[in-house]
């Protein structure tokens, strides 16, 4: 499990992602250093639960479906 700090960047809350984590799910290139021009979409889902995703430069966001995540399982099994 990581954990990362929540940062104050010029008034507005921030939380860093994982560089290898978006390589792997192909959201940036291993060699791409301009991370600026990444649009990420931020949905709340219920309290304390957010979903960033990379906004698609084809089309819109896809809806969300139900998982075991979205319905808590997976939260249920941490605090256990």
């Amino acid at each position: 499990m990581v954990f990362r700090k929540l940062r104050n960047h010029d008034g507005t809350p921030l939380v860093a992602l994982d560089r290898d984590d978006l390589v792997l799910d192909g959201v940036i290139a291993a060699d791409e250093n301009e991370l600026e021009e990444k649009t990420m979409h931020v949905q709340r889902l219920g309290k304390e639960v957010y979903v960033v995703r990379p906004v698609p430069e084809d089309g819109p966001i896809t809806p969300l479906v139900e998982t075991e995540l979205s319905r808590g399982w997976l939260g249920k099994s941490c605090s256990a």
